[in-house]
Parts: structure tokens; C-alpha cells; sequence
């Protein structure tokens, strides 16, 4: 069953995953109104939002591969090779760090137990087929009691114990 972030009920405690910032920072054409208004609303507390440092390093770094694939006219998946025959690609960059800027600022918890649940993490990896940043979540979130992500990845699906909620 899909659920929708329009219908998620104020006091709901709920993982914020990286595509929510992402589609929000991008302007999305079908998912930034129902990013933003999720996210006004977890902003002025009627929704608990928590993310994890980790959530923050996907945002800047996806963020960072859109805006030089943009200026370049190059595919994203070229973009990373780019950069490391030329670091000078990242310099005037500032959509991905102004997102992170907003994002620390926001009324929203900050997790970074990446080392105390890793273990955790490679387990859920397996059970689950999940990579490995998405395991990170998953096992930050069971590490937090955390049954609800907003996200518009459909691997989290598989997490039997976890309630998904689209943009």
C-alpha cells in the first residue's frame, strides 16, 4: 500500500530520507509541493522529523553531481569520473551547500550513529537487499524506534516493519 506525505497525521514521528531534500532543493516538477509542504510541516513541529548525518552527505553529494551535470550538458553517471581528473569542477558550487545549510538549520533531529549500528546495518543489508546507505537508515531507524520514512525510494518496501511515505 502507498502512502502519501499529504495524508501523513501531525504528532507522527518520521525518517527523512535524502530524495525528500533533494526534490525540495531541485524544484522537482512532480514531487517539490509535496516535498515542501511535508517538510514546512515538519519545520514548524506538527510532524517529528529525524535524519541522520548520512541523509545530509547523499543530499550534498547527489545535489553536487545535478548541478555540474547541468552546467556541463554531461550525463550524471559521467560526472564523478569528471571530477577527479578535475577537482576544480566542485569549485562554485552552491545549491548542494546552501540545501545542507538548510537542512542543519531545520527543526529536525540529527542522528550520527553510523559506528554503534553498522553491524546492524550489514544485517539488514542482507535480509532486506538493500545497499548499504539504505541499510545505514533502516538500522538508524530501528536503533531509534522509527517506523515511518518519507521517501520516494521504493527499497525501503521491502523492510517488512517499515511504513513508507511518498511524495
Amino acid at each position: 500500500m502507498k502512502n502519501s506525505l499529504n495524508n501523513l497525521t501531525d504528532g507522527t514521528i518520521i525518517y527523512v530520507d535524502s530524495n525528500i531534500f533533494i526534490y525540495d532543493a531541485t524544484n522537482h516538477p512532480k514531487y517539490a509541493t509535496s516535498c515542501s509542504i511535508f517538510l514546512d510541516r515538519v519545520e514548524s513541529g506538527k510532524i517529528t522529523g529525524v535524519t541522520s548525518v548520512l541523509s545530509v552527505n547523499e543530499t550534498v553529494h547527489k545535489l553536487s553531481i545535478i548541478a555540474i551535470s547541468s552546467k556541463l550538458k554531461k550525463k550524471p553517471a559521467s560526472i564523478i569520473a569528471l571530477i577527479k581528473k578535475n577537482p576544480s569542477l566542485l569549485d562554485g558550487l552552491v545549491t548542494p551547500f546552501l540545501a545542507a545549510e538548510n537542512i542543519m538549520d531545520m527543526n529536525l533531529e540529527m542522528i550520527d550513529l553510523i559506528a554503534p549500528i553498522f553491524g546492524v546495518a550489514l544485517n539488514f543489508m542482507k535480509r532486506y537487499h538493500l545497499m548499504s546507505n539504505d541499510a545505514i537508515h533502516v538500522a538508524t531507524m530501528k536503533r531509534l524506534g522509527i517506523t515511518n520514512i518519507a521517501t520516494n525510494d521504493p527499497d525501503f518496501g521491502r523492510v517488512d516493519w517499515i511504513e513508507v511515505w511518498d511524495p
